[in-house]
């Protein structure tokens, strides 16, 4: 049984796992400490270490049997009652096994395993109201358990009670605290939006499973999460070396790439997952999107053209396919996929503003105005729509509108290079010689910044070259 809280959060171009409560999926034994030793030398304690083997076994039948002969000797002997309750289970006897465990919890409240039966028993009929209250009762007699705290805080933050669940966690005595104990309690956190201490747990869980790709994927999205997507690169990288032949995890790979401006990587990052799912979707998607940051945006449209076949109702996909070919200046294609677009969604502004932009250059001003102006009624920060109307009344000779209209763009997107040099421009023919020459400063400035991010998005510092990651 394993019990999820919180479903995992996408963001923009990498995504979440989802987040789940590590639980045990099977009734817990109990140690045999107590018979080796006290009971080493009698017949009934052969009978019950028989018992045990018979369990391990899955001879269930059998052990319920030789413990049932322990019984007779020592009937209330609580962990006797507890395996024998597993037995019952085992054999799908639920109601009987849950007054057998009642029984073993009667005979000696200090037995955890008894108490943790129970509550499963109660879980597994989506009674975790009763299962919480079993498991509370459990610690009232064993406190410091740490499988009563582990357990009963992952009921409480699958009910939504983190700042408890914790509580319970830290709880654990530090010598007591098992394998999975970090995991556990940064999973916790994780589903508290608490990303902080989510991080801080996972990575020393990470340190005793440096193998763990799903801690490496749940420490990609924290990363992101906290808008730290140079750690988070770090971490999805990470996982891709040790699983390198996943397509999800190139996916996210490529989706993080991104974000970091590593066009390229994300690049070959899908074309190797598009190798292993050649038509799915969102891969076929994301691979034409990565391509449009690249010079090799050409590349982009059999992509694009593939997402629109399979998806032919999805307006994101007529969208993009309809840039893509108004960069090729394939302009009555383009046309008729932008106008699908908005056929599917009329709330389209990239698809009203690009149709501006086809009419901008095909001489059709009246239009561009028409359509720029509505790209602007359906999103009034859309800062291209701003910035092509500028350049259309700026043909028009019409310098004051065209300066409204660029520094409007400006305000909304001030490291676009092109919107500071149409203000050079226009200062300049509005006679505002001081003002041109900042904007062409401007433009200078950001013309280096634009093309360093082109630098840095060819960069290859760990791809996939020859379908491996480099280390």
């Amino acid at each position: 049984m394993r019990i999820t809280v919180s479903a995992g959060a996408r963001v923009f171009r990498a995504y979440l796992p989802r987040v789940p409560i590590l639980r045990s999926s099977t009734l817990v034994l109990v140690a045999l400490v107590g018979w080796r030793s006290a009971r080493a030398q009698a017949p009934i304690a052969a009978q019950f270490q028989h018992a045990v083997r018979l369990m391990d076994a899955g001879d269930w039948q059998k052990a319920e049997q030789t413990l049932q002969v322990v019984l007779r000797a020592h009937p209330n002997d609580a962990d006797a009652l507890n395996l024998l309750g597993v037995a019952t289970v085992k054999q799908g006897r639920v109601d009987e096994a849950e007054a057998i465990f009642r029984k073993a919890t009667k005979s000696n409240p200090s037995l955890p395993a008894a108490w943790l039966n129970l509550a499963q028993l109660y879980e597994q009929r989506d009674d975790k109201e009763h299962g919480l209250q079993t498991l509370q009762e459990g610690l009232s007699h064993a406190p410091h358990d740490p499988r009563l705290l582990s357990e009963t805080a992952t009921l409480l933050a699958d009910r939504g009670q983190f700042a408890e669940a914790v509580r319970r966690l830290q709880a654990v005595p530090s010598a007591a605290r098992f394998s999975d104990y970090w995991e556990l309690l940064g999973r916790v956190y994780l589903s508290n939006s608490d990303f902080a201490k989510a991080e801080e747990a996972l990575l020393r869980a990470l340190h005793g499973k440096p193998e763990s790709v799903t801690m490496l994927r749940q420490l990609t999205g924290i990363a992101l999460k906290r808008g730290d997507t140079a750690r988070a690169w770090q971490y999805v990288a990470r996982a891709l070396r040790l699983a390198p032949n996943s397509p999800e995890l190139l996916y996210e790979y490529a989706q993080v790439s991104l974000q970091n401006k590593l066009s390229s990587e994300a690049v070959l990052a899908m074309r190797k997952a598009l190798l292993m799912e050649p038509d799915r979707p969102d891969f076929l998607f994301f691979l034409g999107d990565a391509l449009l940051d690249t010079s090799d945006f050409h590349e982009a449209l059999p992509y694009f053209r593939r997402y629109v076949e399979l998806r032919p109702d999805d307006p994101r996909g007529h969208l993009s396919l309809g840039w893509a070919l108004f960069l090729e200046k394939s302009f009555p294609e383009a046309r008729q996929h932008l106008e699908e677009t908005l056929r599917l969604d009329a709330k389209q502004a990239d698809a009203w503003y690009h149709l501006g932009m086809i009419a901008y250059e095909t001489n059709d001003s009246e239009k561009a105005l028409e359509f720029l102006t509505h790209a602007l009624e359906v999103d009034p920060g859309h800062a291209r729509a701003h910035w092509g109307l500028g350049m259309v009344y700026s043909r028009e000779g019409r310098y004051e509108k065209s300066r409204d209209e660029f520094e409007a763009a400006a305000h909304l997107d001030p490291d676009e290079p092109k919107v500071h040099y149409q203000l050079s421009q226009v200062y300049a023919r509005l006679g505002e010689s001081e003002r041109a020459r900042s904007e062409l400063r401007l433009y200078q400035e950001a013309q280096k910044k634009s093309d360093e991010r082109i630098k840095l998005s060819q960069r290859l510092p760990s791809g996939v070259r020859g379908g491996q990651p480099r280390p």
